[in-house]
């Protein structure tokens, strides 16, 4: 018996430590159908997902175009109201946000309906992602949860958007090549 809760520990500890190696596991995106993507880009030819973060769009002269990000599952620990409020963001190719769209949600309909009749989404339309992460939107009146829950995950976002930049300029470890490969 003690035989065995020595193995087990030792797997746990070492489990633990490759976990901890390789930072925050890579999150498989699925596959974007072009359909999906010509709403906010019309003259959307390709898509491409970058690593496992988001999506590249590209021109039929293979041009990059704009990205799209999900929220989801990054943004899980934010809530709004009743829930997460998982939003769908859009840049153009100079990396300035061409829209922000609301995403299928628990929220009460009154109060994402509000969120929308004030124009919260707009709010971030034309700005870089550091001018977004810069600016103070307040909330609306009547639905500041769900405000708030937009506003949050919008930010957390951006900011994770940023780090996965940045992180594609640094190679990654071997423990990060070998989850990478099985994730696939």
């Amino acid at each position: 018996m003690k035989i065995f809760r020595t193995l087990v520990g030792g797997l746990l500890l070492t489990s633990t430590l490759i976990y901890s190696s390789c930072g925050q596991m890579p999150v498989k995106l699925p596959e974007l159908p072009l359909e999906r993507v010509t709403p906010y880009f019309s003259e959307a030819a390709e898509v491409h997902t970058i690593d496992t973060s988001f999506y590249q769009i590209k021109d039929a002269q293979g041009e990059v175009i704009g990205t799209l990000l999900y929220s989801m599952p990054y943004t899980e620990a934010v809530k709004g109201y009743n829930g997460n409020t998982p939003l769908l963001i859009a840049l153009d190719a100079e990396g300035r946000i061409k829209t922000v769209v609301q995403l299928p949600n628990k929220e009460t309909p009154r109060f994402a309906e509000r969120v929308v009749a004030a124009g919260l989404y707009q709010a971030w339309d034309g700005l870089t992602v550091d001018e977004a992460l810069d600016k103070q939107v307040d909330a609306v009146t009547g639905a500041t949860y769900t405000s708030n829950g937009v506003k949050n995950t919008l930010n957390v976002r951006l900011k994770e958007y940023q780090r996965q930049l940045e992180k594609e300029h640094v190679e990654p470890n071997f423990w990060q090549r070998i989850l990478g490969k099985l994730m696939k």
